[in-house]
């Protein structure tokens, strides 16, 4: 039977042989690939961070299907120095028209709404109903006397004007059948263009709503992917060129690469996926993993070439003996990204499952196209110079020179550190923002949060009323529950207003019925020949809470996004109203974005310490099948840890929450810190099986694996870095997190492992000199 590692040698001798026919089909592929690529679409519809099953994405979908309009709606803000008058009010008017121009329906501003207000007719009172724009002539006094009279309005307050009367809004939303990705950028575009004021000018506009925030985000992803394709492969190409010395193979190494992320993005479009925030960077996360096993295997094949002079040779010798100890690192790093299929939250799964498949395609190709590109550079010279750095030769005696004097005492500090890191970083708070993705400088934060301080609120928590019968939810007494409701929810911290069918029907009563003494119909029947009167009159503001024929209403709660912290008690406060007080008809559910946004952030804390413990359970059987040996499994795992703990320390000094961007970041950091460790100890138990004491296999292990884990670690920190470029939070966290983890892990792999191995190795060293005479014939 042949061995396994002469079945390696044999098919790198054949991929050696054929190099022309794999670099040929290399470069087609890649063109390929490259040109479907760039079509995949990018997304960041927010229901791709809820969760895909459940009673609240049930509830969602039906009341998603029923009002529709929530993230269809632009929203211009105008905030202006010039006190209110005719002028104002028509450049008011003009931006108005200009929703219209550009296809926007349902269009809403305070010139536009009907009003009530009761006159003195020959000493009698009497109710006029009009809209500002039909008034002609139209005085500046008349618009400034609505203004004034119509200021506490719950209709208005909150949405058409803040409490001060400083800022007013104009809103309006695309139509369902034109409500696309395309679109949205487009009528963005067009708005943001048409609104944009100097600095100094007299008013300040603010084009603001979800399809804004969406078409600004995937323009930033855009830019994202830019930068991390071509600024990751130019960083790695500049440190692979310093440490090697040669144009030649820095290029081979990157162009190796190349095809797993083009694979993986290719992947994503042929399965109906996307780009989204989180597998915007696998570009870093495969030029990482790529990079550093091809690190440790052009350093092999450089070390072999210089003891055998015959390159194909080298080549074949070099990658038949790092082939394996590859394939377990790429192995435990896909693992610890699979894990995260158990959050069960569509675009997590998404990242996880395309990462673990990216990696593992960058090892199929590292085995294949990287050996046939190196065959072509046979006739040409290396220098190892930077590989024998004085710096690198100190970094590696030292770790040798410890475990000698002071194998018990490292164990002992890494213990404590271990312990101290585990005590600060139990701490850690868990706290979610709606746009909690973009850094806290992005113009669309900064928008988000000086309409939040001027009195308004963008997002919407909805309470979905459903009834089994015609006419329920109009009855006076299902009203009187609507009534008190939003006067219990106005009461909440974050909720900027509440409005539903009692605010409509008290205004349309107090116009029609009774102005002196308005209040809320006194039977079904009154409220229906209200809302009859209103939908004659053409108004759109019934169909925003109201839905007759389809038995559903609502009541919107406009919110300031203050956090999960906030935010989530007094969700379950709005909740344990609903429950304790439920409507005399039909059900009343509590959903909208903000609620399963916060659901989604809620699962995912829950099951990531789940998905986290399976990925290390998981990674601990390969390590033990790789050893064949239990005990050697948790000691290749052990140091494997402390990156975590170190990282949970670090999140919590740097004033860092526990959010699903900084969750992420302990898959990340483990799934690449054990790739060193496997490293390590692969050569450690090759040097064992030949015979060799454990002090000095380990000794050995070190200088021929220690300058190669360094430059992998430096590579690894400076592409996760690059994340730093990014307009996200979430990705600024996971480079300078990951980067912080990687200097915890080369700590752990120079230091407290050899000292481990030191102290338990000999009998493992036992045990395989009996299996190795066993195995021999």
């Amino acid at each position: 039977m042949t061995r396994p590692a002469g079945r390696a040698e044999a098919h790198f001798r054949r991929v050696v042989l054929h190099r022309r026919w794999i670099a040929t089909f290399g470069a087609l592929f890649i063109g390929a690939l490259g040109a479907y690529a760039a079509g995949v679409p990018i997304d960041y519809t927010m229901e791709q961070f809820f969760p895909a099953t459940g009673a609240a994405r049930e509830t969602y979908d039906e009341f998603k299907g029923h009002f529709s309009t929530e993230d269809a709606q632009f929203t211009l803000f105008w905030e202006d120095r010039r006190p209110m008058g005719v002028e104002l009010f028509a450049e008011l008017r003009a931006a108005a028209d200009l929703f219209e121009e550009e296809g926007l329906t349902g269009v809403r501003w305070f010139g536009n709404v009907e009003v009530s207000e009761t006159l003195d007719l020959d000493g009698e009172p009497a109710t006029r109903i009009y809209r500002l724009v039909d008034e002609a002539p139209l005085t500046g006094s008349a618009v400034v006397g609505v203004l004034d009279r119509q200021r506490n309005n719950e209709l208005f307050r909150g949405s058409l004007w803040n409490p001060e009367q400083t800022v007013f809004s104009i809103r309006g939303h695309l139509p369902d059948e034109i409500d696309t990705d395309e679109r949205r950028r487009e009528v963005t575009r067009a708005l943001s263009e048409a609104f944009d004021r100097p600095e100094g000018a007299d008013a300040k506009l603010t084009l603001a709503g979800i399809p804004v925030f969406r078409s600004g985000i995937q323009t930033m992803l855009r830019e994202d992917q830019r930068l991390f394709v071509v600024g990751g492969f130019l960083v790695f190409f500049a440190i692979l060129l310093f440490f090697f010395r040669h144009v030649g193979h820095a290029a081979l190494c990157l162009v190796s690469v190349l095809p797993a992320y083009l694979c993986t993005v290719a992947l994503m479009g042929v399965t109906g996926g996307s780009v989204s925030t989180l597998t915007t960077f696998i570009p870093i996360i495969v030029l990482v993993v790529g990079v550093s096993d091809a690190i440790h295997l052009l350093a092999r094949y450089r070390h072999v070439r210089a003891e055998m002079g015959d390159s194909d040779e080298a080549i074949v010798q070099a990658f038949a003996q790092l082939a394996r100890a590859c394939f377990y690192t790429s192995l435990t790093t896909a693992i610890g990204f699979l894990s995260l299929v158990g959050t069960r939250i569509d675009v997590v799964m998404e990242f996880g499952l395309f990462t673990a498949v990216a990696i593992m395609l960058t090892y199929g190709f590292s085995m294949t196209l990287l050996p046939a590109l190196l065959g072509f550079s046979s006739r040409l010279t290396t220098d190892d110079r930077a590989l024998r750095a004085g710096w690198i030769r100190s970094v590696v005696g030292a770790a040798i020179r410890l475990p000698q004097k002071r194998a018990v005492g490292a164990l002992v500090v890494f213990s404590v550190v271990s312990v101290a890191a585990a005590a600060v970083g139990s701490t850690l708070r868990v706290n979610t923002f709606l746009l909690d993705d973009l850094r806290s400088n992005s113009p669309l934060i900064q928008d988000l949060r000086g309409l939040e301080s001027a009195g308004f609120g963008v997002f919407q928590v909805n309470l979905l009323l459903t009834a089994e019968e015609d006419g329920q939810l109009h009855d006076p007494d299902m009203l009187r529950w609507m009534a008190d409701f939003e006067s219990f929810a106005r009461s909440q911290a974050v909720v900027v207003n509440a409005v539903g069918l009692p605010d409509l029907l008290t205004e349309l009563r107090r116009a029609v019925v009774d102005a002196q003494e308005p209040g809320l119909p006194e039977s079904a029947e009154e409220a229906a020949q209200l809302l009859f009167l209103a939908e004659l009159g053409g108004a759109d503001d019934v169909g925003d809470v109201y839905l007759r024929d389809e038995r559903v209403a609502r009541v919107i709660l406009t919110v300031r996004d203050e956090g999960s912290v906030v935010m989530l008690p007094i969700l379950q406060a709005i909740e344990r109203y609903v429950d304790d007080n439920p409507p005399p008809y039909g059900l009343a559910r509590v959903t909208g974005a903000v609620p399963m946004g916060q659901t989604y952030a809620t699962r995912l804390v829950q099951t990531f310490a789940p998905s986290l413990a399976l990925a290390i359970v998981l990674v601990l059987g390969v390590m033990i099948h790789m050893f064949r040996s239990v005990k050697w499994g948790l000691i290749a795992l052990a140091p494997n840890l402390f990156p975590l703990l170190v990282l949970m320390a670090a999140m919590k000094l740097a004033g860092a929450e526990l959010k699903p961007s900084t969750i992420l970041v302990f898959s990340i950091a483990f799934g690449l810190a054990v790739d060193d460790t496997m490293h390590l100890l692969s050569r450690l138990r090759d040097d064992l099986m030949q015979g060799r004491a454990v002090v000095p296999a380990i000794e050995e292990s070190l200088w021929h694996t220690g300058p190669a884990i360094l430059m992998t670690s430096i590579a690894m920190s400076a592409g996760f870095l690059l994340l730093m470029g990014s307009g996200f939070q979430v990705l600024l966290l996971v480079g300078v997190m990951t980067s912080v983890s990687i200097v915890a892990a080369i700590l752990a792999d120079f230091f407290a492992l050899p000292s481990l191995l030191r102290i338990v190795g000999r009998e493992y060293s036992a045990e395989l000199s009996a299996q190795t005479a066993q195995a021999e014939p």
